[in-house]
């Protein structure tokens, strides 16, 4: 009888790695006085090395959790053209392909959310000819490569235990966030335009704007609702010794505590950018959540959902229903839909930025009327903007703050199909997952689709508004859906 050596978790692996032993006293004053003597950041960035690189060369997947924490803070460090998150990117490809030759495997498992990027980044490609600014147009395509790469490799690199870390980085990120905003609103730190109501300062994180940092704790927080809600669903299996063991991970308990807290920081740090997209954003995104989780509760869902879609968008919120502050921030929206011919009113503190993305909207339609089939080319709507802006709005603030109509402006009608299909097919792939989730009666990751369902909501919600194809955000989404597409080896799907 042959005996096979039980393989350890990663989490247990840890654990034994961390256990107090006498030995390692004896080093303490050694470390003491290097600290003591060396620049504090210096040992910060020592200590990263000998701590992560020992770790990243055991369990390489550990460079998808940290990419998913640092991303919102990583974006916003350039190299030269390169970004920080694209830096640790090509060290997530690097440790893939190390692992791969020392294993003499290496394998990129497709999904079809992954094949379906590559077949709109490869559609983008065939564009780059139409455009203008060449640089622009390849950093457009080169983020739908990105994207079907990262879901690729945490296909590749991520087995059922390990997407758990994937899942608590990607909240870790979030609260990190929320807790960052908090702090400028709290203190006022920022600029004084981001004022409000005289007095508070708008939250906006490590993304220098409120409207992008809105967008990405959107893009977090229906996941964390859910799995607060998959563990207050499973009271009865909660075991408080689970706290202070290798499995709380896999517990109920462990998730009901991590998705209530983080739901929280994240919720008030999406309140507190006072980012109207965000909000409407994330409404729908909790709408999925809250509604989809049985049968009984998809048509109370739905009707609610248009009720208070319906109320916000003619203005007719009241005090009654939320606070004054809050509606009249809400009282601007019917503007955004045409409901009022904004463009001639005169510009106020209280409209200019609503008035600000309609004419961007006009400009973006303007634009597509120059090449109705092609778009004038991937990412070049500052390029030509000048070419098409209102008169009185002279700064191209990057994009058409619509992602339909920057997308139809940059590669017209056959680009907005080829993007909405992608939408498409996603929709029905996560629907495919949800419903095998179901059979499998696997609760927890019944609650990661559902969660992940509502973020792509909130994402095609806010884009309404605004393009949240920036700072990385797509990468976010990418590591969202691999936490689905990565099964144990020899599952099938």
């Amino acid at each position: 009888m042959i005996l096979v050596p039980e393989q350890k978790s990663f989490m247990t692996t840890l654990w034994d790695a961390l256990r107090w032993r006498w030995r390692w006293a004896l080093l303490l004053p050694v470390a003491a006085w290097i600290i003591a003597q060396a620049s504090l950041v210096y040992v910060g960035l020592a200590s990263l090395a000998l701590l992560g690189l020992p770790l990243l060369l055991r369990f390489p997947w550990l460079i998808l959790p940290a990419m998913a924490a640092l991303l919102p803070f990583s974006s916003s460090v350039k190299l030269g053209p390169i970004s920080g998150t694209e830096g640790l990117l090509a060290i997530a490809l690097a440790l893939w392909f190390a692992d791969g030759v020392r294993r003499r495997r290496l394998t990129l498992p497709p999904s079809l959310p992954a094949i379906a990027a590559l077949i709109y980044g490869t559609f983008l490609y065939l564009l780059l000819f139409t455009a203008s600014n060449f640089a622009e147009a390849i950093a457009e395509m080169l983020k739908w490569f990105e994207f079907a790469a990262v879901v690729a490799l945490v296909h590749s690199m991520m087995g059922n235990e390990e997407r758990r870390w994937l899942v608590l980085g990607l909240l870790l990120g979030g609260v990190l966030q929320g807790l960052l905003g908090l702090y400028q609103f709290v203190f006022r730190i920022g600029p004084d335009w981001f004022l409000f109501l005289g007095r508070y300062m708008r939250a906006y994180g490590s993304f220098s704007q409120p409207n992008p940092y809105a967008g990405y704790l959107g893009l977090t927080l229906p996941v964390a609702v859910s799995l607060a809600l998959y563990g207050v669903q499973r009271l009865r299996q909660w075991n408080f010794r689970q706290l202070i063991s290798p499995s709380i991970l896999e517990s109920p308990m462990g998730w009901g505590i991590i998705g209530t807290f983080s739901a929280g920081v994240i919720a008030l740090g999406l309140l507190l950018s006072w980012s109207r997209g965000g909000w409407l954003g994330a409404l729908a995104g909790l709408t999925i959540v809250l509604f989809l989780r049985s049968k009984g509760t998809i048509a109370m869902g739905a009707l609610a959902f248009l009720v208070v879609l319906a109320l916000a968008l003619l203005g007719s919120i009241t005090p009654a229903f939320v606070p004054d502050v809050i509606a009249s921030r809400l009282s601007d929206l019917p503007a955004y839909f045409g409901l009022t011919d904004i463009l001639s009113q005169p510009i106020t503190d209280e409209n200019f930025a609503v008035v600000e993305r309609v004419a961007h909207w006009a400009a973006a339609i303007r634009m597509w009327q120059l090449s109705p089939w092609i778009g004038v080319g991937p990412g070049n709507y500052a390029t030509l903007y000048d070419s098409v802006k209102i008169a009185g709005w002279d700064e191209a603030l990057g994009h058409a703050h619509n992602i339909y109509l920057n997308v139809l402006a940059e590669t017209g009608i056959l680009g907005l199909l080829f993007y909405l299909v992608f939408w498409i097919v996603l929709t029905v792939w996560l629907i495919k997952q949800l419903l095998i989730a179901k059979r499998r009666n696997d609760g927890w990751q019944q609650a990661l689709i559902l969660g992940i369902l509502g973020v792509s909501v909130h994402f095609s919600v806010h884009n309404i508004f605004d393009n949240l194809f920036v700072h990385g955000m797509y990468l976010h989404l990418a590591l969202w859906i691999g936490a689905i597409a990565s099964r144990s080896v020899g599952e099938k799907v």
